[in-house]
Formats: C-alpha cells, structure tokens, sequence
C-alpha cells in the first residue's frame, strides 16, 4: 500500500564540508542528538513523481523539537518550512511531496537546515494538542485535538478519506469515535513509515481500514492472519532467535508448541510460529499457530507461508541456470498435501487434519482455521506443551484433474475442507464438508440458513442449486485463508457469490484483488464497484479516472521549461586554426606527389 520509492544518486554537502558527497544520506549531529537526511524518488501514480524528504532522529530517549527549512538554490523564500517534535516512536518526519518532477532529468539543489528549538530526555513523547503533518492544511479532529494533513497526497494515496476534503470551504472533520493517539500513529505509518511493535499495529489496522486505508510494517512480516490477502509477497526474515529446522517433502516433521495454554489471537509471539528451512531446495516454510473465537467456541488455528525462488524466466542465462535447480523447483504441474497430526502421550493419533491440493507456487499461504476446539487440545498436552506431527507429500497432478482428489480415489468423492467438519453443502452433485460456525461467522447468509429459523438448519446437508461448484469452492478456499490467484472471470464470479452469501471478508478480499489486477480496465473495475458497493474502490477508480482527464490536459498544454531546470549548455567546439588547416593540405599534396 506504501508508493513506490527507488533510491536516486544525491550529492551531500553539510555545513563545513567543501565537496560534495555522494551518499546514501547525510548524518549531521546537533547539541546531544544525531540526524539524518535522506531524499528519495517517490512514485504516486501514473503521472506523479515527487522527490521526497526524510528527516530522522537517530538518538534513542531523547525528545527535540526542530525546525526544518528547505529551500532550492538560488531563492530567498522557502520551499517547506515547518516545526516538529520528535520523539518516542516518531523519529521519522517524511515530506512525501517536496517537488513535483516535471521531466525525469531535471536538475536542482536543495538546501537543508535543521535548527534545534528544545531538547530533552523523555523517552515517551506526550502529543500536543495540534500536530502539523508536512504541507497540512485540513484537520481531522478528536475532541478539541487536531491532526493537520496534506489533501492532496491523501487523494492519490487514501481515496476514501481524501473524499472528506473535496470541500475547500471546510478544513476540519470530526472523527470522535477513535482515540487522537490512535489516529496520529495510523496516520504516521502511512505518511511517515513509523515502525511500531506489532501488537500495536494489529490494534491500528482496523482502524486504518476505516479511514480507508491499509497500513503494513516490517514488524508484520511474521503475521498470517494479515498476509492473506496481500497481492505481493512478503519476505521472510530469519530472526537470530530461530532455530535451524531443516524440512523437505515426504519427511516426518515435528513442531512443538510450547506453553499452549497462554496461545492468543495473534501469531507473532516466537513461541507461536517456527521457520524451517529447505536449503537445497531453496525454499522457507513459516508456520503459525494462535486461537480464534466463532460463536462463543475457542479454536486452535494454524496457517502455513511458503516462498521460494521463482521458476520463471525470460532470458537464455536464467533457464540455462532453472536446468541446474533441483528438479522439484522446476516440475511444470506439481502439487503437495499437508498432514497434520495430533498424538497423545501413547503415540495414538488423536486429531488428523488434510490440507489436500496445494499448488506448489512461489508464494503460498493456506491454513486450517478450525482444526480443533482449543479445550479438547489441552487435553492432549504434555507439561503444557502440545506436539504436532506434520508431513508435506509432494505429487504431480496431470492437467485437467482436480489437485484437491485424493491419489487413487473416485472423481466424485466428497470435498473436505481443513479443520474440524459438522456441516455439508452439496453442489452439483457433490458434497463439501465445512465448519458451521466458521462460515456462520463470516456469512450473514450461512448464519441464518445454519439457524432453526430455516427448514435447512435441521437438515444434516443443505443444497445450493443456485451455485456453481467451481465458483463455491473457490470462495470457500479463500474463506480458509487460502491465497488463490484468479483471473478477471474468476475474481467477478467469486465477487457476485461473496455479495450473495454477505461475507464481508471475502469482499475485503476481492476488492484489494481487483484493484490489484492489471486485466482489468478501470471502466469494468468501476462498474463491479458501482455493482456490488465497494465504496473504497469506487472512489479509488473514481480518482483514477480524474487522473486520466487531467493527464490528457496537461498533454494538450505547451508550457515553458522552468529556468531552475534548465540543463547546462553544452560548450561551445573550438575554434579552427587556420594556419594548421592549410599545413595539413600542403603535407596532404607532398604526400600524393611523391606516391606517383
């Protein structure tokens, strides 16, 4: 969700230093604490390119107010000048529009000062009661406390909320049904790249999400229950703290979850997810575990992110080097299934659970979100440690059969979905076993059709004519925290059953899907926004389309290059010598002459 930014090569010269510098950024220390200057290139749509400014505390428990001043070259008025305090986690102040870049090979100068008001140690920093983010000029509000932010940088990058301030004649919104301290740390991870804890984060994403906006940290890059409906892949990072656990396929596994009965709704802590790692394979398995609560039942969930090195390849180097992977990396269809067992103290299996037809890709995330009820699960533990046995079987599945049938069993068995079953649905002739209150949970459709309102709650298998099997299975993966990959056919189907069944969470998930896919025009992602109410998505296409007009106005216009960019002119050739012209014609005489 954060704009693209690549580093760009920026000469630094601090105050002292007669030549300029080629760095990353500039480190400059003022009385007891140390800074940081960085400028980048952002990248905010199609045809907005910024060079933004970062400005960074660098010394731990100290709080100092700033002033900052940025000017060009050449010019007497400031270009941005504005006071902050940092401190705490705000020991990040980004400018994300300093200047707008008219033509990729403008040249200017920027001079920054930094001049220090105050300075103290604190190692929390109290809010005041108004805060200035860089170029704000309309206020969000929270009681008699105000948050200042930039409407135009909200438009491209929060639409939603960017909405609000469409109307010049009123800068101030009231938005009283969240605390000032959460709005300010939502607001500064998404302007600012503040790195808060994780378990800060998770409390500030629903909140994000309201104001329109997604928020992301390097912290949650461990987290499942977030990574679901990501489009890109999230790297994982081996902590020093994580133990070499080496895996590969058709081997036995075991995870060992300690002191199961403090386990939470997050995944984060260690003791809840285990990396291992397939070396010659090239490939990571993150595994999760954490609880969840459907209708008044505890379950234990697990999930399962895999990554490794991509298969494709576009010139003749990469395939000469994909002959020499392994060839599990390369096989063309290849699919693997997840056994997952539970044993007590005897070695006797107690719980059994199949995540069946997991396509082997470079990014995978599947789950089993209600693979037992939390109490039964305490049961088996031993010292309060719970063991799991867990075996990944690799297969090949030949086009045009079903990767989620059982090796050697008949085409119209019944589909089981992972986790604990007392539910079933037939579709086109064929059973699906799922989890009542899983899906009760998350469809307003399910719950009453599940419910003694309905004839359908007491019968032991309700039938859905009205489906199709390919389109209920595909959202009932993704309801599973599966992550699918569909094409435009497949996204708008499983939307309009997602808008059938009143699953909020499958449409949060499609319509981050949709407004990632770059099959579909802007027009079509605009009519299914219209169609099926994606407000969020409505207004992005919205803007996007604005965008479009505007872009071929400012196409149409002649406008006279700024002075500041001007390119240096080129030198002038030197001048001809005459008298050394006329001895190169006389040497080139002699020279035929005495040929003949």
């Amino acid at each position: 969700m954060l704009e693209e930014e690549e580093e760009i090569p920026v000469k630094y010269r601090l105050r002292g230093e007669t030549d300029w510098q080629f760095k990353k950024e500039a480190i400059m220390k003022i009385g007891k604490t140390e800074w940081a200057i960085r400028l980048k290139l952002c990248k905010q749509g199609d045809d907005h390119q910024y060079y933004s400014l970062h400005v960074a505390l660098l010394t731990p428990n100290r709080q100092s107010r700033v002033q900052i001043k940025c000017t060009r070259d050449g010019e007497t008025n400031p270009e941005w000048m504005q006071e902050y305090t940092f401190g705490g986690m705000q020991t990040l102040l980004v400018n994300p529009c300093l200047m707008k870049i008219v033509e990729p090979k403008d040249k200017v100068t920027f001079v920054v000062e930094l001049k220090q008001l105050t300075e103290e140690d604190a190692p929390k920093l109290t809010l005041p009661k108004e805060i200035l983010f860089p170029n704000g000029t309309h206020a969000l509000k929270v009681g008699d406390r105000k948050l200042i932010l930039d409407p135009e940088y909200l438009k491209r990058r929060a639409p939603l909320l960017g909405y609000l301030f469409e109307d010049d004649e009123n800068k101030e919104y009231a938005f009283d049904s969240v605390l000032f301290e959460d709005l300010v740390d939502a607001m500064g991870v998404f302007h600012h790249r503040w790195d808060l804890e994780a378990d800060r984060l998770l409390q500030l994403i629903p909140i994000a999400r309201k104001l329109g906006f997604d928020i992301w940290g390097p912290s949650l890059n461990r987290e499942f229950s977030q990574l679901v409906h990501r489009s890109e892949p999230v790297k994982i990072v081996q902590l020093p703290t994580d133990e070499e656990i080496p895996w590969e396929f058709d081997t036995n596994i075991l995870w060992m979850l300690k002191d199961i009965k403090t386990l939470g709704s997050s995944s984060i802590p260690q003791k809840q997810n285990s990396m291992m790692t397939w070396e010659d394979d090239h490939r990571n398995c993150l595994m999760f575990a954490y609880t969840q609560e459907f209708l008044g039942e505890k379950y234990l969930s697990l999930g399962f992110q895999f990554t490794r090195e991509s298969c494709s390849s576009d010139d003749e180097e990469e395939e000469e080097e994909q002959d020499l992977r392994p060839p599990s990396i390369c096989r063309s269809v290849t699919h693997f299934d997840i056994f997952v067992h539970i044993r007590d103290e005897y070695g006797n299996f107690m719980y059994t659970d199949k995540i069946l037809g997991v396509k082997d890709d470079d990014y995978v995330i599947v789950g089993s979100p209600v693979f037992a009820k939390f109490e039964d699960v305490l049961k088996h533990s031993v010292d309060g440690n719970l063991d799991l046995e867990l075996i990944f079987v690799s297969r090949s599945v030949d086009p045009g059969e079903d990767p989620e049938q059982e090796e050697g069993n008949d085409e119209n068995q019944d589909i089981k979905m992972p986790g604990i079953k007392n539910g079933k649905i037939q579709c086109e002739g064929r059973i699906t076993h799922i989890n009542k209150e899983y899906l009760s949970h998350h469809s307003e459709f399910f719950r009453g059709m599940f419910s003694k309102r309905f004839v359908e709650g007491s019968q032991p298998c309700i039938n859905l004519s009205m489906e199709t099997l390919e389109t209920l299975k595909t959202g009932l993966d993704m309801l599973y925290n599966r992550r699918l990959v569909l094409d435009d056919v497949g996204i708008t189907r499983t939307l309009d059953f997602a808008d059938r069944i009143c699953s909020k969470k499958l449409m949060d998930g499609l319509q981050t899907m949709l407004w990632g896919s770059k099959i579909i025009n802007i027009e079509d992602k605009q009519w299914l926004a219209e169609e099926f109410m994606l407000t969020d998505l409505e207004i992005r296409c919205a803007m996007e389309q604005k965008e479009e007009v505007l872009k071929v106005t400012r196409a149409s216009r002649k406008r006279a290059r700024p002075v500041d960019f001007q390119d240096d002119a080129p030198a002038a050739p030197p001048q001809p010598i005459p008298e050394r012209v006329f001895q190169q014609i006389n040497e080139q005489a002699d020279e035929a002459i005495s040929a003949r």
